[in-house]
């Protein structure tokens, strides 16, 4: 049941990180907290599989550390990649 909680937070936060980076309009609103929400599942199914204490504080930290950092690092991946694109391309025209 906490695993719903722990998935609505990470899309949160998946969205804060659309929010904050830069560049935003050249992602979907929907890539970063899909990113986010899908780190925290694997690292909290992970951890139930480990054996960790259900809904304890380090599988809370952990599960919701894996959403911030994926969702940042592959929002400054995917938008540094677009915008290097997009200007290759404005170059060659």
């Amino acid at each position: 049941m906490q695993l719903i909680y722990a998935e609505t937070v990470a899309l949160v936060l998946g969205l804060a990180a659309h929010a904050v980076l830069p560049r935003r309009a050249l992602t979907g609103v929907l890539l970063l907290p899909a990113v986010a929400g899908a780190a925290c599942a694997i690292v909290w199914t992970g951890l139930t599989w480990a054996r960790v204490e259900q809904g304890g504080a380090a599988m809370w930290l952990a599960s919701l550390l894996a959403a911030v950092l994926s969702s940042v690092a592959v929002g400054v991946l995917v938008r540094g990649a677009r915008q290097r694109r997009d200007d290759e391309r404005l170059a060659r025209a």
